[in-house]
């Protein structure tokens, strides 16, 4: 993979310099244009799913927390 990228780098720094240069000169000949696309209608696949029901709720709860005591020396 970074053989092929070091070779595309080479092959354009040579058409890059070409064109610089004068070497290569290139002229548009022909307008370009986008085709034309007809869209007609359709439909949306449906689908049904069963799926596991969640309940969320809350609850109160007593937790113990530890304490810290630093000491200084």
């Amino acid at each position: 993979m970074r053989f092929i990228g070091g070779l595309l780098l080479i092959v354009l720094l040579i058409l890059a310099g070409g064109i610089v240069t004068g070497f290569i000169d290139l002229q548009q000949t022909q307008e370009g244009r986008l085709p034309k696309i007809a869209v007609q209608g359709g439909s949306l696949p449906k689908y049904e799913a069963n799926v596991a029901k969640v309940e969320v709720g809350s609850r109160n709860e007593t937790v113990e927390v530890p304490t810290v005591d630093v000491k200084r020396p």
